[in-house]
C-alpha cells in the first residue's frame, strides 16, 4: 500500500511541476499550426522537384550536411512538436511530448531506395497517440531538405539530450524556448 501512495505521490509532483514549468505556456495556436501545415506543402513541392537536377551523391552529401550536430524542433501530425538532436557520431536523442527522459536512437543515410534517405531507429520509443512502438522510420530526401516539418533548428546539442535528460516534460502542443530564452 505504501509503495502504491508513493507512486501516486510522485506521479502527482511529475504533473504539477510539468502544468507549472512556464516554458510548458508557450503552445503553438490552432491558426499557426494551419498556417505551418500550408507552408510546409509548399516547401516539399520545391524540393522534390530541386532533387531531379542533382546527383545522388549530392543528394546524399546535402542530407549529412543537414543532420550532422544538429538540435531541430519537428511539428508532425499525429506526434505534435518534439525536438531532435542528430549527432555526428550517427547517434540520436529525441525529446517527445509526455516523456520524462529522452528517447535514445540512430541515424544514417539509406542508400536502397531511388533517391537517398534519411533513416532513423528509436531504441523503445512508443508513440504518444497510437500507443504503437515505432522502431524504424527512413524519410524522402524531401522531407528532410525542405524543412517542410522543421519548426526551428540550431547547430549543437542545445538542449544536453545526450545525457539522456530532457529540461522538463513537454505537451504535444508545447513549442519549447531555446535556452538563452528562459527565464
Amino acid at each position: 500500500m505504501k509503495l502504491r501512495h508513493g507512486i501516486l505521490v510522485v506521479l502527482l509532483a511529475t504533473l504539477v511541476a510539468c502544468a507549472t514549468d512556464p516554458r510548458n505556456a508557450n503552445q503553438m495556436s490552432f491558426e499557426q499550426a494551419l498556417a505551418f501545415e500550408r507552408e510546409s506543402s509548399g516547401k516539399l513541392r520545391m524540393a522534390r522537384a530541386e532533387l531531379l537536377e542533382i546527383s545522388r551523391e549530392e543528394v546524399r552529401a546535402r542530407l549529412l550536411a543537414e543532420l550532422t550536430d544538429v538540435t531541430t524542433i519537428v511539428k508532425q501530425t499525429g506526434h505534435g512538436i518534439y525536438v531532435e538532436y542528430t549527432a555526428p557520431d550517427g547517434r540520436l536523442y529525441m525529446w517527445y511530448p509526455g516523456n520524462f527522459v529522452a528517447v535514445g536512437g540512430t541515424w544514417g543515410i539509406a542508400d536502397d531506395y531511388a533517391t537517398p534517405r534519411a533513416c532513423f531507429k528509436y531504441f523503445g520509443a512508443y508513440h504518444g497517440v497510437t500507443g504503437e512502438f515505432e522502431p524504424n522510420e527512413c524519410v524522402s530526401a524531401a522531407q528532410t531538405l525542405s524543412g517542410a516539418f522543421v519548426v526551428d533548428k540550431r547547430t549543437g546539442d542545445v538542449f544536453g539530450l545526450s545525457t539522456g535528460g530532457i529540461p522538463y516534460q513537454k505537451s504535444a502542443g508545447n513549442l519549447p524556448p531555446w535556452p538563452e530564452d528562459w527565464k
